[in-house]
This record gives structure tokens, sequence and C-alpha cells, in this order.
């Protein structure tokens, strides 16, 4: 009995199957181009499959940071828009505060009156408007703008500030000028004795009035016509019941013939304040004030400063 087995086909793999409990062996026979064109097929399958998972990672990551990058805008947006706001709130009260001190510098200046004498800056007139008309584009500025602005402000307001720092010295040293020159009258009553020279009230002929005498009735207060301090108080010669004030820059006026003096020497007096009551003491015909005003040392004629 020839045994032989029959010699394999090169162009196809055969696959031998042995089932259990003594059936008979069967073998199938797949050809190799099946086999191969299955790899292949499977090689492809696998390449694809790779190739779809990497890019689904890739747009799942570009996802992820587009995500990120969304999320990072909308915060940069929030902080942005945050930011605007506290600009424009800054740039708003700058705003005000530039008005207000404009209209204080103008309120000051017409005080002073001194536009002519003054080197410190000058601001715009201020008008009270009649009207309401308003217009323009709707504009919204970016952070930029806004911050420029709000530096340009506050670089004006410092500068306005000063102008009223330099102008609050001013009006100071101006007032306190006026305060100490004597301006007002010392008391109230009539001109009896003026300036100059005049007919001797003691009948001696005629003499040299250092200064002008204002009758009241005794008992009429007397007042500082311009701050200062008092230098002499107390019973002086001819003149009586005494005052004298230094006013400062060679300004001195004297208060004479009191009837009773409420101020002591070295005691500071403002302009206004009562100092004396009228009276007759020293050489006197009746009750008046005579009232001098001297400018280093030199008496002149009170009425140029009234």
């Amino acid at each position: 009995m020839n045994s032989k087995l029959p010699k394999p086909d090169r162009r196809e793999y055969t696959l031998m199957i042995v089932p259990h409990h003594g059936k008979a062996v069967f073998s199938v026979r797949i050809p190799i181009k099946t086999v191969k064109y299955a790899a292949a097929t499977l090689g492809i399958c696998l390449a694809i499959l790779s190739g779809t998972m990497l890019n689904y990672r890739h747009q799942a990551n570009v996802a992820t940071q587009e995500k990120l990058e969304l999320t990072q805008l909308r915060e940069e947006n929030s902080k942005q828009h945050v930011q605007l706001e506290e600009l424009a709130k800054m740039t708003a009260k700058l705003q005000a505060d530039m008005n207000r001190l404009n209209q204080l510098d103008a309120e000051l200046r017409h005080l002073v009156n001194s536009e002519d004498s003054t080197n410190v800056s000058r601001s715009a007139p201020v008008r009270v408007a009649n009207h309401n008309g308003q217009g323009g584009p709707e504009v919204k500025p970016g952070i930029n703008e806004l911050t420029n602005l709000v530096k340009e402000l506050e670089a004006s307001v410092k500068t306005r500030e000063q102008s009223l720092v330099n102008l609050k010295n001013t009006l100071t040293e101006r007032n306190e000028r006026l305060a100490a020159t004597p301006s007002i009258w010392p008391t109230s009553g009539d001109v009896t004795s003026r300036f100059g020279w005049r007919s001797s009230p003691l009948g001696w002929g005629s003499d040299w009035h250092p200064g002008i005498d204002i009758a009241n009735d005794a008992g009429t207060p007397v007042v500082a016509t311009a701050d200062g301090t008092v230098v002499n108080s107390g019973w002086y010669g001819g003149y009586g019941k005494m005052i004298e004030i230094d006013h400062g820059n060679g300004i001195v006026t004297i208060y004479g013939h009191n009837s009773e003096i409420l101020v002591t020497t070295g005691q500071k007096v403002k302009k206004g304040e009562t100092i004396a009551y009228m009276g007759s003491t020293g050489l006197s015909t009746g009750s008046h004030l005579h009232y001098e005003v001297r400018v280093n040392g030199t008496a002149v004629n009170p009425s140029t400063f009234l």
C-alpha cells in the first residue's frame, strides 16, 4: 500500500484540524495570496486605526488648548472690563476735580483781582450754561487711551493745584497787607478838626494838627483801624489817655483823649476791634478822638487811608 502523502502546494497554506474523540482529521487549504491580502488588509486597518487614534488625540489636545485659551481670553476680557470701568471712574473723578479747581481758581482770581500782577496760570472763564445742547459720536476708548488721559488729568490737577497754592499765598499776603493797613474809621462822629494848619482850639493862634479830630458822645467805642501790636497804652502828655499801635511796614496809628483804655502794651489787636472809649482827657475842649497815622515816623493825612 502506497502511504506517501501528497506534496504540499507552495502556493497555499494547509491548516490541519484534529478533532477529539477519535474523529477523522481534516485539513483546510488557504491560498498564500489570501493570507497575504488578509495580512495587508489587517496592517492597513491597524495603520488607519493608529492614525485615527493619533488624530483624535491631536484634535483633543487642540480642543483642550483652545478651550484653555478661550477661558484665559475671557478672564483677560473680564479684567480689561474691570480696568476700563476703574479708569473711567478715575477719569470722571479727575475731570470733576479739574472743574472744581477751575471754578475755585476763577473765584479766587476774582477776589484777589490780580490777573495782571501774578505769574500763576490762568483758567478759562467759567460760564453758566443756559442751554442743554449736546452730541457727538459715541466712542469707547481703550485702556491705553484712558490710561494716557488719566495721566494727563493727574498732571493737570497737580499744575492747577500748584496754581491755586500760589494764588492762595498771594491772596493771603494781600489780605495780611490790607489787614495791616489802616483803612476804616476809628470811631463814629463828626470831623471837627482836619489834618494840617488850623486855628488853635485853645486860643493860642494857629498850630499844626498832625491828625484829625472826630467828636461824639463820651463813651463812644474806638476801634483799631488795622491789625497790629500795641506799643504804647496809657497817659501821654497832651494826648491824655493814648494808644499807639504798630502795624508793620513803618505804619503807626495813634488814638488820643480816650476816657477808658481796653488794651495793654504788647497786646495784638485786629482791625475793627474795640480798644478804647471816647473821652476828653489831656488837652481837649470836649469829648472827641484825636486820630493820627504816621509813616516811618512822619505824620501823614489820615484821610488818604479812609
